[in-house]
Parts: structure tokens; sequence; C-alpha cells
């Protein structure tokens, strides 16, 4: 500290006093001394950053110096602030990693353990939430306030809502959001086992495909093709290396006719797989789906190859329609890179489609670079012939195509590019797409971009084969070109919980064919308003448009909106239209003038029911079109009601109807309904695996047999390796799915139960064994205040750790709860007990104890009162 006489008079330093009484100030000059005019001083001020010091509120550390001079006695203050470095995060966890729930309770609770780990006083909210959906948390939603490095104990109520017993893991997010900047500062997944007797290792091949299922139906519908269906999938395992998955639909019409579709059988074996039946696949940049096969070898770490070949026809077999032939095609395709940085694929597709009569191929490769995690960059290449039979005339085609996508600072940067010639035979035929879009982010709230979009589709095709190529006719040919150009940019922001975008954009459309041409010219802004308000959700779009059509001189005003709200499983939208907002509205069949409006209003809604055993949803919307003159309206549901664990009935029903407004018009109805029954099918333990089988029971005699008059033990918590399951009322515990390997068996280590075996399991077949337990006995203690008299502050010891010492020199440690009790589960033996907390002043803080295999009845009592307090009784 720096004192500095700026006067013209000798003054003398009488007192240097701190402001207020601060914690860790070690040293301060106390002796007068003089200072002539203009002279200075520095002054020694020693602190030391002690907790308290570091819980001050201020940074401000104070002085009021008292000085003289020849003519009058003064008081001035001088001060200097600190910087104090401090965790602004929030420690979220429990005492144990893992916490169990018994399902047999009505309810259960786990402590969770708010920690700040700053020296600032902090009100946090906690927010929890369940992973898989499936437990109700009682309170979901808490707030806490904590002091500089202040714990607190929260009690958590927790109900299984939807058990799963074969799979019974759950994860708990909970985070705490500081309310003072609504900033998040902390965050945990805590790991719960809801504990069951039966217990899944492995998962089965069942879980992967996501249904393990048969459904059985019937349909009905206003036209009066009824008929039954059944519908399945299943995955089971084959051999030891080879699983299967199969799936099947098949509709039986009561007129004696049938399909069948989506059936297909899949056998994998290593990393081959092989499939037949309905086949589809992707990345050729042709439409790949048919009856047929497929396989595909996986080799090195991230190379595949896959070969196909199949006939284009969405039913496998059937008579309900007429069994034409359809294209076929044959195909291979191989992917390559290594799954980081590089990867990419070739593809090779022949069809010969005999309706058409044409032959088509089709080649296209792809490849993407991943460049400082911040740089990535795709490009692509496509070849094509196609080939008239019966006309031979022939084209040849090409696309090309590159992307970016990048960061630079808070600047992104996308560019999607790609250009098809008119005879490319792939998905992009005649297509041109550029679009180019750059933003920056301001601030986590705010973020601003402009854009560039123009998108061109014109392509050509050869002639139709039933009929010779004759010039000047246009008869034989197809033609169509859709274009879009448009420049825009956007400013996006939030506020609290208000989401907002502002977008305007010029726009150029145009649509054509043999017959007609329009074009649209517009500009346009687009807002959208959004905001989530805990389980309701509400979005708002709006698009105002002021357009001229081609050849028209005068100019015209459009808008559509959509508003959106939900409510948990609720849902509510509806959109509204006035005039045309795009090219294709130009071209209405009745010629209607600008002056029309388009509504739509669509709700939907999800439930659950009867303690989770009804589950569905309903929908309803109805929509009028003055464009096309026409209302339209629908209804529609779908059940299901779990009769028992594995039986269900299901049901659905659709009523629609249409109103056309226009003349020479007519309306109609529709209905279809389904009712059925539904099986689910569980695969405990699939081929490869095993089941390992346990029955506990204490062991008093140390012989390992079970015995009468020794008692099987229930609800004893036990491990394998990592997989936790429950003993039953006979004390058995089942593991099913179990692969090979060896596991170590543990049981209850919070109660210190011995087993009377090597808990070292090697599974290479199924397992049924009975397990001897030596159990350990119970010692209960329980921590006591000393008040004194007026005394009315309340103490919480929760979480203090108590210790226990054997003859050994092992060491057991236990943890009080919010009762103030502990609890330990020994060996006969001599223990000494303490505790090492210098927060509150013990009377005995070490006891010994003699424990007995006959057990130890008595209640350890650690009286404890408060430090550095001391109350004073005057009486008058």
């Amino acid at each position: 500290m720096v004192i500095e006489n700026e006067s013209s008079e000798t003054i003398t330093i009488q007192n240097i006093i701190p402001a207020e009484k601060y914690p860790g100030l070690l040293f301060y000059p106390k002796n007068e001394f003089t200072l002539d005019a203009g002279q200075s001083k520095n002054l020694p001020v020693k602190l030391i950053a002690n907790v308290d010091f570091m819980k001050l509120r201020s940074n401000e550390i104070k002085f009021n110096i008292s000085y003289t001079t020849p003519t009058v006695t003064e008081t001035e203050s001088a001060s200097f602030f600190v910087v104090k470095e401090e965790n602004k995060n929030v420690a979220i966890y429990t005492a144990a990693y893992e916490n169990f729930i018994n399902p047999a309770l009505p309810e259960s609770s786990i402590q969770l353990i708010v920690e700040n780990q700053g020296y600032s006083q902090k009100t946090v909210k906690i927010d929890l939430q369940s992973i898989p959906d499936g437990l109700e948390m009682m309170p979901k939603q808490q707030t806490v306030s904590l002091e500089g490095l202040e714990k607190q104990t929260i009690e958590i109520k927790i109900r299984v809502r939807q058990q799963n017993t074969l799979y019974p893991e759950f994860n708990i997010n909970a985070t705490a959001t500081d309310l003072l900047d609504n900033k998040i500062v902390g965050s945990n997944t805590l790991y719960l086992v809801i504990l069951s007797h039966n217990r899944q290792v492995s998962r089965g091949n069942e879980s992967v495909s996501g249904s393990n299922f048969a459904e059985f139906s019937y349909n009905e519908n206003s036209s009066g093709f009824n008929y039954l269906q059944l519908r399945g999938n299943t995955a089971f395992q084959i051999t030891e290396n080879m699983k299967s998955r199969f799936n099947m639909g098949v509709d039986y019409y009561l007129d004696g006719r049938y399909n069948l579709y989506d059936t297909w059988l899949e056998l994998e074996r290593k990393n081959t797989l092989l499939r037949v039946g309905n086949v589809n696949s992707n990345d050729y940049d042709y439409p790949v789906f048919g009856r047929g096969g497929k396989i595909s070898t996986k080799f090195g770490q991230n190379n595949q190859v896959e070969i196909l070949g199949l006939e284009n026809n969405y039913n496998l077999y059937g008579t309900y329609f007429q069994q034409t032939k359809g294209s076929t095609m044959a195909g291979a395709k191989y992917a390559f890179g290594n799954a980081k940085s590089f990867n990419g694929k070739v593809s090779y597709i022949f069809d010969h489609d005999p309706r058409f009569n044409i032959d088509t191929q089709v080649a296209n490769a792809t490849a993407s670079y991943l460049i400082n995690d911040k740089h990535a960059i795709r490009t692509e290449l496509g070849l094509s012939q196609e080939k008239g039979l019966s006309n031979k005339d022939e084209n040849t085609g090409a696309l090309i195509g590159a992307n970016y996508e990048g960061k630079i600072g808070k600047w992104d940067i996308q560019s999607v590019n790609s250009f098809a010639t008119k005879s490319y035979a792939g998905i992009r035929r005649g297509s041109f797409i550029s679009n180019q879009r750059i933003s920056r982010q301001f601030s986590d709230s705010q973020r601003a971009f402009i854009q560039y979009q123009n998108s061109q589709v014109d392509p050509e095709f050869l002639s139709f084969q039933s009929a010779p190529i004759q010039s000047g006719n246009s008869a034989n040919l197809r033609y169509y070109f859709n274009s879009t150009e448009s420049l825009g940019s956007g400013y996006q922001f939030s506020l609290n919980k208000w989401n907002f975008l502002l977008a305007p954009k010029v726009e150029r459309q145009k649509t054509a064919n043999f017959y007609t041409s329009q074009e649209l010219f517009s500009y346009r802004l687009e807002t959208n308003i959004s905001a989530t308000f805990g389980a309701h959700g509400l979005n708002f779009t709006a698009e105002y448009s002021y357009s001229k059509e081609k050849n028209h001189t005068d100019w015209f005003n459009s808008l559509k909106t959509t508003l959106s709200y939900r409510y948990k499983s609720f849902s509510l939208n509806g959109t509204a239209q006035w005039n045309a907002v795009n090219v294709f509205d130009l071209t209405s069949y009745y010629n209607t003038d600008r002056n029309f409006a388009n509504y739509n209003v669509y709700a939907s809604y999800n439930f659950q029911m009867l303690n989770h055993n009804l589950i569905g949803s309903f929908s309803a919307g109805t929509s009028y079109s003055e464009l096309y003159r026409n209302l339209n309206s629908n209804v529609s549901g779908n059940l299901e009601y779990k009769i028992s664990p594995s039986w269900s009935t299901t049901g659905y029903f659709n009523l629609s109807g249409y109103k056309s407004t226009g003349e020479y018009t007519s309306s109609d109805s529709y209905y279809q309904f389904r009712v059925g029954i539904k099986k689910y099918f569980t695969a405990a333990t699939t081929l490869g695996n095993h089941k390992v089988t346990f029955q506990f029971f204490e062991d008093k005699n140390f012989n390992g047999l079970l015995e009468p008059g020794e008692s099987v033990l229930a609800n004893e918590i036990v491990k394998l390796d990592n997989f936790v399951a429950l003993t039953d009322k006979n004390g058995k515990v089942v593991f099913q799915n179990v692969p090979e390997g060896n596991y170590t068996l543990k049981v209850n280590e919070n109660a210190g139960a011995q087993l009377m075996m090597d808990p070292v399991i090697m599974v290479n077949k199924n397992i049924n064994r009975k397990v001897g337990l030596v159990k350990n006995i119970r010692v209960s203690g329980k921590l006591t205040e000393i008040k004194q008299a007026y005394d009315t502050v309340e103490t919480d010891v929760t979480g203090i750790m108590v210790y226990a010492k054997g003859e050994d020199g092992k060491i057991y440690t236990a943890v009080v709860n919010q009762k103030n009790e502990f609890e330990f589960f020994l060996k006969d033996g001599k223990y000494d007990l303490y505790i090492e907390n210098d927060k509150y002043s013990y009377t005995h803080p070490i006891q010994t104890i003699k424990v007995t295999k006959e057990g130890y009845a008595e209640t350890v009592i650690f009286e404890y009162k408060k430090k550095d307090t001391n109350i004073k009784v005057k009486k008058f």
C-alpha cells in the first residue's frame, strides 16, 4: 500500500486501521510516522489466502488512515483490490458410483450431493432427466442455495414407471444452472440399476433389430377389398458364428388372392452379410429396390464390397397384382477409407428395363476429406449410358460435384455444388445445384448469414421405344424444366427463452413443359419466432412476398403463415396461405384469380395410460383450398393394449373425406380399420452364449453345502463383473446371455458378505451352482449433538466419514446419513472406531468395540458439539 503526502505541509500518520476484520490479514503497519510535503512511503500488507479470506464477497481491502497537520486532524480511507481466481463449478454426485433401486418397494430414494467448488455464494437449479424414459423422480427440479465450498445432500425419491427387467440400467442426467446468469455450472451422469432376479449380460440380436414380434390382424375398408394380414420380425442365432434376421409381410384377401411383400432373410457370419428376398440399397445414385439377393463383406478396418442382383418389383410374390416383368438390375459397390480423414466409394449399376425396352448403366464415385477437423471437402463423379433397344437411340451423360464445409474463426462457410448433363441417367438427371452460405456467430445467442441458391432441373430422355422416332413429332418425347434462384440473408438471435429469425430474400422461379410455362419474381421476408416454456412449445413462421408474374405488369402481395403449439405429447398446427407463394400456384386447373386462400389445421396426441399398458396416438386434420376448390378431412388413430408382458391387442382406424366445390365435380368418403393381436418374443439367451444361475445361502458350518437349518438369502445384491442382479425369495439369481470368458462374482459388498468359494467364474457352458456365504456382523452407530442452553441452531453431519480400524490394520469406512446414523458390516474381532473431522468437537473421538459371532447389539454413540460457540446467560 502506498501513502503519498500531496500537501505543502508535513503530516503525521497516527493510525492505520482495517475498515473491517478481514480474515487472513496477517500484518499491516501500526506505528506512527511522518511524511514531508511531496514524500511517499510504501507500506507492506500481508494476507494469507485461507478459506475465510477466499469467501469474502467483496474483493476490496479497505483501511481508515488518521493523520494530523499543524492545523487540522483528518481521517481518510485507502483501499486496494485483490484478484481471486476460483472454480465456478458445482459438482453433482452420489456417495457411490452405482445406485440400486428395488422395484418391490413402493418408493426408493438416492442421496444426491451438491457441492459448491467455489468460494462465492451460489443459488443453482438442479434438473434431473431419466435416460431412457421410465423413472419418476421427485423432485425433478430443485433450487439449492450454497455458501462457498458448501455441500448439501438432496434426497431424490424414485419410482420405476416402466421397467425392463432384462436391461435394467438407467442413467440420470443431472445439470446445475446458476440462477444469477442462467449458465450451466455443473453436470453429471448418475448410474442407476433397477434390481431384478433375471438379468441379461449381452444383448441378444433381437434388441438390435428393434423388434421381435408377430402380428395377425383383420383389415376392412370402404372399397370392399378386405384382407387378413400377417407381419413379423425376428432375430436368432443359427450357429455359434452365424446369426440371422427374418422379416415378413403378407396380405390374404377374402376373395382368395394374396400378396407377399417386405419379406427377407439375412444371414450374417463374421464380416459377411447375405440378404435374399426384398432388397434395397443406396449410394448408387440410382433407385435400387426389388426382389433378389445382396451380399456384402467387410475387410480391413473400413473397407466393404457389395454385390447385388434383383428384379425391380415391390412384391416378392402374389396374385393380387398382375405379375409383370420388372427391370433386371445387377450392381456392385466398393467403400474404402480410414473413417477419420478420408473415405469414399465407387459403385456401378446395370438396369435392363423390358417395359421401356432400354438398357442403362450408371457409374458413380465419391470421396470425402477432413482437414484439421475444421475443413471438410467432398467430391463426386458420375458417368452413364442409356440405349434404346427398338429405336436404337442412345445417350451418354456425366455428373460432377464438389462440396466444402469449414470454419474460419467465427465464420462458417458451406458450399454445395453439382452439375449433371441433361442425359445423365442418375437420380440428378439434368440438374444444376449451387448453394453458397456464409454465416458468422457473434455470441451464443446471435448469428447472421448470407446465402445464394440456384437449382435447375432440365432433363433429356430417350424416346418412347413403343413408337418409331418421327421428325417434328414431340409426342414421342418428354420435356420439363424447373428452376429456382435466390439471394438472401438472415439474422438469428435469442432473448431469454425466445428465438427470433428475420430473413429477407430475392427469388426467381420458373417451370415449363411442352404445353405451358410460368415464371415468378418475388421479394420475400421470412420471420420465425419460437419459444419453450417447460413442457410448452410455440413456433410461428410467416413469409410475406411481393411478386410479379412474367408478361404481367402488376405486382401482387401474398402471405403464408404457420403456427405450431406443443404441450408434452399434444401438438396443434395450422397453416394459412393467401395468394400464390410459388410458381406452381400459378397453374390452377380452375384458372382462379390471384385472390384465393388455402387453410390447413392438424392436431395429434400421443398417450400412455393404465400403468403404460395402453399406448396409442390420435390425429385429425382438415384442409381447404380455394385455388383447387376442394375440402379434405381426415381422422386416424392407432392403439395397442398390453394384456400380458408378451401379448398385446392392436387397433387402427382412418376416416377421410373429400369434397370438391368446382363444377362437374363429386364428393366421397373413405374408411379403414384394423384389429389384431400381437405377440412379442424375447430370446433370453442366444446360441453361443450361456445361462448362469446361482443360489445363495448362509453357510453356518463353513462346508460349502446347503444343509437343513441353513437359510437361503433373499434380496441380496449380486454382481457378475459389473452386471448387477437381486436374489429372489429362493435365493436365486439368473444371468442370461453370458458370453464365454472369466467373470468375478461379488456379493453385497456394502454388507461385507464373504464367499465360501473362488470368486473367479469361468463360463464356457451353462452353470447352475449353489454358493455359500458367511455374513458379517452389523454394527450401527449415531452422531448426537450436545447443545448448550438457548442454542437453537441446527447442525448437519450428513456425509461425515466414520472409520473402523481392525487388528490387522485394515480400515473400513461408513458415511453418516440424513438421520445422523451410520453402519458397518464387520467380521468378529476388535475395532477402533473414530472420526477425522475438525468441523465439530467430539467428546470421545475414538471408541474401541469388540465384535463377536453372536452379533453386536449396542449402538455406538459419538457425541459432538459446535466449535467456537459459547452462549453466556446473564440473569437479572
